[in-house]
């Protein structure tokens, strides 16, 4: 395992992803729209704010080399822009949560939570293969290199489940999100 070269802030970025996992998690797992489920929503939120905002201190970028969609130290790249993303997403997701009464709310705060989520997963993804010297070696092999594995057949297909999942997930909030207006609206309509 590689975390020698992990900075103090980085540290701080790696407790607001596992909080953010688990807190996901549970949230994915428990009943809708209970108390429990918003404070738990909220400590999702807290942490994605942390660890995404975190991810502009890991590495000393100097904006002045900026090359769009690149990843690695002293670059502004793909991973800062996939931060950005979760933010918005996870912003969204949270300020939909408060306004579920409008059908549009009602459907982008599972869909903003889900895919911010799935950013928080395919963030993990790329770390544990970098990290994890066991998965390092897998992804070296299914790349054929012994150099860096960014790109490696085995992380595509681990990244194309986890963005499947989420599809289907967004799908199955969705049409529970269409039940649960179908079956209010019949209640609120006089016998």
């Amino acid at each position: 395992m590689h975390v020698a070269d992990i900075i103090a802030i980085g540290w701080i970025h790696v407790i607001a992803c596992l909080v953010a996992l688990a807190a996901g998690a549970w949230n994915l797992a428990l009943p809708k729209g209970t108390a429990l489920h918003r404070k738990v929503g909220t400590v999702y939120v807290l942490a994605m704010i942390v660890l995404n905002v975190s991810v502009f201190a890991v590495y000393k970028f100097d904006i002045g080399h900026f090359v769009p969609f690149a990843a690695g130290p002293n670059t502004f790249g793909f991973f800062h822009w996939l931060a950005v993303a979760a933010l918005v997403f996870v912003c969204s997701g949270w300020y939909a949560a408060r306004h579920q009464d409008r059908a549009v709310w009602a459907y982008l705060h599972p869909v903003m939570m889900l895919l911010s989520y799935y950013d928080l997963i395919g963030g993990g993804i790329n770390e544990v293969f970098a990290r994890l010297d066991p998965l390092r070696a897998l992804a070296r092999a299914s790349a054929k290199t012994t150099g860096q594995a960014v790109n490696a057949p085995i992380i595509g297909l681990v990244q194309t489940a986890a963005m499947a999942g989420t599809l289907l997930l967004i799908v199955y909030f969705a049409a529970r999100v269409a039940l649960w207006r179908r079956k209010a609206k019949l209640q609120s309509i006089p016998a």
